[in-house]
This record gives C-alpha cells, structure tokens and sequence, in this order.
C-alpha cells in the first residue's frame, strides 16, 4: 500500500467513513481539543484516500477551528471503499478502549466489507439463478476464510464473527431508514440486542421504521445509576470471549505437549479432568446450573 506525506491540506469528509468510527465523548473532544492546541501542532498524521478522511475526522474539526495549527497527512491507496471500510474498522479495534458493543460492531463492519471487497455478500452476488453452484462455493469459502481470520485477528471465534455481521447489517439497514441510527447504537444511547438488529436486517423499510421506533421507546431510557451497565446479551458476547481462550490455552497445552492426548496413560487424566466440563455443559443444555466440587479442585497459591 503507497503512501505519501503532505502538510495542511483541504480535505474531503465521506460520512459512512465517518460513521464507522465510535464517537468520542464530549470530555474526550474537549480533552484532545485542549492538548493539540497546547502542542500547537497535530503529532498524529491524518490518514486519508483520493484526498478523503479515512482516520482522523476529530483532528480535522479542531484544526478547523483553529487554522493556525500544522498538521500532516498521509495518503494511501487502497483498491476500492470496502478496502478503505475495513482498515478503519481494524485501526479503531487496535488503538481504542471500546465497550463490547463498539467491538461487535466493528467486528461485523469489518467482515461485511471485506466480503464485499471480495465480491462476496451471503455467499453470492446478483440474481442466484444466474450463479453456477461451483460459483456460490467459492464465495462461501471466501467468506468462510475471511471470517476465520477475522476471528483469530479480533481473539473472537467465527462464530461470533458470523453474529457480528448480522447486527452490522442491522446497523447499516437501520441508518438508511433512520439516519444517526448508527452513533446512537455506537454511543450507547439505544442497546439493540442481537436479535433486534437482525429482525431489522431483514424487515422492509417501513418495518425497519417501526423496529426502530419501538427500540428507541424500549431502550432509549439511560439506566439508573445503580443499575448494571451491561446487558445480558453483552453478558453472553463475554461469555464468548472467555471460552475462545479457554480453548485456545487448551490448544498450546496439547500443542506443547502432544503425548497428553497420544499417550493412553495420560489421556486418561486429561479425561478424567474434563469430566467436570462434560457436565456443566450437560446440565446447561438441560437448563440447570450445575453444582461442580469447589472445594475439590481448589487452587492453592
């Protein structure tokens, strides 16, 4: 990818570019606002495509408004807008403190642009009837491939990439009925489940309209001070999280040591020990809790 440098030029701003990014709050506006102008100079160059703001749109608002101060630009070259979508998207999950609606949000943007960059959207393009099935598969495996990589990238599983997706086409759906539908979903102010996003996804315009009225009506309320400020899809999302390592600290365990799993002795012990995890899961596919020896296993220190 190219890239050049440049000095306080006049830039474009694209607003689904600008969209893609999670607001600052006021504190954290007023804050950077208070130290460029204290620098006297942005340190951090602007990234832009074609003359457009790809990251940056804050730093640009402030030195705006105060003309005096230099900044720099990078530009870069990207293939096509997907490609330019989902570097923002990557760029904003590596360098922010996000809630876990922000991540799942960029997440799901990220992959739906990529896809898109591949020529992929639900496994195929244009009228289905047109499309050989040879065709459909290899958009499937495409996206297959994207999301697996997105998911080892993001410490998410493919899953979860693949939910991800969903509530972004919920967000994107509900943008082009409801504009600003998107940044209030980003800061917050609304807390759309998954299945929410999803049946918005999928409804007509109109329908999309009344889905979000309600939601607004429903969840547009700022919670009590003493209320817990996650939700319980939130709650499953981290749920997620802490199983994927779970399962990728079992992955090094039998990768660092293979006759765990080859050596029949061995084999046994390890077993025996995920006995325990057997059953909770049994127990929550049956939909009870289920009571495991605390004191058994444990952990000395």
């Amino acid at each position: 990818m190219k890239e050049k440098r440049e000095f306080n030029p006049t830039l474009q701003i694209d607003p689904e570019f600008e969209r893609q990014i999670p607001p600052l709050t006021d504190d954290e506006y007023k804050q950077l606002e208070e130290n460029i102008v204290s620098e006297g100079v942005v340190l951090m160059p602007l990234i832009v495509w074609n003359g457009t703001i790809v990251d940056g749109h804050n730093r640009y608002k402030i030195v705006r408004a105060h003309p005096h101060i230099r900044f720099d630009v990078i530009e870069k070259d990207f293939n096509n807008r997907y490609e330019v979508l989902a570097w923002i998207c990557k760029n904003q999950l590596g360098r922010r403190n996000l809630t876990l609606t922000q991540k799942r949000l960029l997440i799901g943007d990220q992959y739906e642009a990529e896809k898109m960059a591949h020529g992929a959207s639900d496994g195929f393009r244009g009228n289905q009837h047109n499309k050989s099935v040879s065709g459909q598969s290899d958009h499937k495996a495409e996206s297959g491939k994207t999301r697996k990589r997105i998911a080892a990238e993001t410490n998410t599983s493919e899953s979860f990439v693949k939910r991800a997706g969903q509530y972004s086409r919920g967000a994107t759906a509900g943008e082009e009925v409801s504009p600003g539908f998107r940044q209030e979903v980003l800061s917050g102010k609304i807390k759309p489940t998954q299945k929410m996003m999803w049946d918005i996804a999928r409804a007509s315009p109109e329908e999309r309209k009344r889905l979000i009225r309600e939601l607004r009506e429903t969840t547009g309320t700022p919670p009590e001070e003493d209320e817990p400020r996650m939700t319980a899809q939130d709650a499953v999302q981290e749920f997620e999280w802490k199983v994927t390592r779970v399962l990728q600290n079992f992955d090094n365990t039998f990768i660092d040591w293979p006759q765990l799993i080859t050596d029949e002795p061995y084999r046994a012990q390890v077993v025996a020990t995920l006995q325990d995890l057997k059953q909770y899961i049994l127990h929550i596919e049956g939909g009870t809790h289920y009571e495991w020896d605390r004191e058994a296993r444990k952990i000395s220190v």
